[in-house]
């Protein structure tokens, strides 16, 4: 009898979530793992703002505020002013913010290494294939046309 799909999901992303954070504390890094995607996604959209952010994450617009507030306070992000609507900022890495950035990413890249270990390159992709055709067929067709 398969797994169901939720439950196949909530238990890889629980096993790659917990051993991140486990690396993060043994690493002396101070941030969540949501924190971590923050920067990571400011730092993949160079002209980001909250909304557009919340949205990318589909999280609600006032809990990434905080979560920004936060990365603001620790100095890894700053809001600069957007040049094409002045009535918009931008959200920016800052040099810590993309120290921290760097850190957390080799660390994110260990532990995937260790968790795929024993996959072979093939098996890698066939993995990457279904992932792919499940973010598409769960997407709107809004999303499909972006």
């Amino acid at each position: 009898m398969k797994k169901p799909l939720g439950y196949i999901l909530g238990q890889t992303k629980r096993v790659y979530s917990n051993k991140l954070v486990a690396r993060f504390k043994e690493n002396n890094v101070e941030l969540s793992l949501d924190l971590f995607i923050i920067l990571f996604h400011i730092d993949l959209n160079k002209e980001v703002t909250q909304q557009l952010l919340a949205d990318n994450l589909q999280k609600d617009k006032s809990i990434v505020m905080r979560q920004i507030n936060s990365l603001i306070e620790k100095e890894y992000v700053v809001r600069s002013w957007n040049k094409k609507d002045k009535r918009k900022k931008n959200l920016v890495l800052t040099q810590r913010g993309h120290e921290i950035l760097v850190i957390m990413k080799t660390l994110g890249r260990s532990v995937s290494d260790e968790l795929l270990s024993g996959v072979n390159d093939d098996e890698q992709l066939a993995f990457e294939r279904v992932i792919d055709v499940i973010l598409k067929n769960g997407s709107s067709d809004e999303e499909r046309l972006n």
